[in-house]
């Protein structure tokens, strides 16, 4: 083979891979800041709807605006059922709300949250089962 050829060869494998490398980056960012859970604001009527088994993430979709902007970590679990409504699960010291298959297509999603014994809640965490 000629010196010419292996160089210009060389040269477009590096391209490639650089391509290839640029094209993975872009595929990891993506994936890290589109969160299934950030898609839509809160909205208590259409989370109310959504009663029972959502496999779309409907309410999943809804999640960080809710944790963000309305929910707080010491308010009473009176004033968080005002908010949200009937939860799927209610354990006393500990709600769940059925979010659907937001983060895998194999698993769904729970939001829980959890009271301490005077009914302040202590923390929230998306479960995925």
């Amino acid at each position: 083979m000629k010196t010419e050829t292996v160089v210009s060869f060389y040269k477009k494998a590096e391209l490639v891979c650089l391509i290839a490398f640029g094209l993975l980056l872009l595929y990891l960012l993506w994936v890290t800041f589109s969160s299934p859970f950030s898609r839509a604001n809160f909205d208590a009527e259409h989370w109310a709807e959504v009663v029972g088994k959502d496999d779309a993430c409907t309410r999943g979709s809804m999640v960080n605006d809710l944790l963000k902007n309305r929910i707080q970590t010491g308010m009473q679990k009176e004033f968080l059922l005002a908010i949200m409504g009937k939860p799927d699960r209610d354990d006393g010291r500990e709600v769940s709300y059925y979010l659907g298959f937001c983060q895998t297509f194999v698993d769904p999603d729970t939001l829980d949250f959890y009271f301490d014994a005077e009914g302040k809640l202590t923390k929230h965490e998306i479960i995925n089962h």
